[in-house]
């Protein structure tokens, strides 16, 4: 069995008499990318900051390939690298300069292994550039360049795409599957860009109010109703209405020659024999399933994520 690369048991947090953070418990695998989702205030950035020891937990532990935060944190945290926010650096330097200095920081990065991050995240045609003529998403770049420097085994992204334009949310969406699928990092992404994350991740966990609601895939959650919006495309209208309503007992949608029905997905067939059997024309059918954002707000009572 595959070690986990982080497991959080029963973690809470209470700071004065308030619990913040309710025994969360879950595991991250490594090569895999995990949202991690939650209405403001739910309890996400705190969580994030005890995963990177910068804040401590009130009960339970967080394990980093089987290495305890509270015992062992030195042998945790070397695993581990993060961009918290966004990254920062001194812009009067090039970007080069910016990761020789960062390389100092830490024991066992050579030129080859700061020539190889660079070439990892594409910047090796703008690293000698000084870093205030870089647009937002290569400074995200350049950040995650600086984050991957010690060859962590896991890598923790607050807002990764934040202020990047749709080219740029692209770029940085390649990059960390790229990252998780051929170096085998686990990646940890929290953000408010839904569609990203449903792109980009293979689990989600879902936090509010600090406590953990679901741990799923991204196709089990999205894909978790028995039923979906089906769009017919009918001709003539009028009779497919009747035919319809009185088959399924909804009075469907209408947008000029289209009809909208909820319906499971083993209804389709007969539901299009019905209609041909009536001699109505059928022209085009497709299906639309909620989107992870649609289920996110419907799990979360229609809480927004910022």
């Amino acid at each position: 069995m595959v070690q986990p690369a982080i497991q959080l048991k029963n973690v809470k947090k209470t700071i004065g008499k308030k619990t913040i953070i309710h025994g969360l418990t879950f595991d991250i695998q490594p090569g895999e990318v995990f949202g991690f989702l939650g209405p403001n205030g739910a309890g996400k950035t705190t969580t994030i900051r005890m995963i990177c020891g910068l804040m401590k937990m009130t009960e339970g532990d967080i394990y980093i390939f089987g290495h305890s935060i509270k015992t062992e944190f030195k042998r945790a945290i070397q695993h581990l690298g993060a961009i918290v926010e966004n990254p920062e650096f001194y812009n009067h330097l090039s970007g080069y300069r910016n990761l020789v200095h960062a390389a100092r920081m830490v024991s066992g990065v050579t030129k080859e292994r700061i020539d190889e991050v660079v070439r990892l995240v594409g910047l090796q045609h703008r690293i000698h550039d000084k870093v205030k003529t870089y647009s937002l998403g290569m400074r995200q770049r350049l950040g995650l360049a600086q984050a991957l420097l010690h060859r962590p085994k896991i890598l923790i992204l607050d807002e990764p795409t934040n202020g990047l334009d749709p080219a740029g949310i692209i770029e940085i969406r390649k990059y960390i599957r790229r990252l998780a699928e051929k170096e085998g990092l686990a990646i940890i992404v929290s953000s408010h860009l839904l569609s990203e994350i449903e792109r980009m991740c293979d689990r989600i966990g879902i936090i509010q109010n600090g406590r953990l609601i679901d741990v799923q895939t991204v196709n089990e959650f999205v894909n978790a109703d028995a039923e979906m919006t089906v769009h017919f495309i009918v001709d003539p209208v009028d009779l497919a209405i009747e035919v319809l309503k009185s088959t399924t007992g909804q009075q469907p949608a209408r947008t000029g020659d289209q009809l909208q029905l909820s319906l499971e997905r083993e209804a389709i067939p007969g539901i299009v024999e019905i209609l041909v059997n009536a001699g109505i024309k059928l022209y085009g059918i497709t299906t639309q399933k909620k989107s992870l954002e649609e289920k996110f707000l419907e799990v979360t009572g229609g809480q927004q994520i910022v």
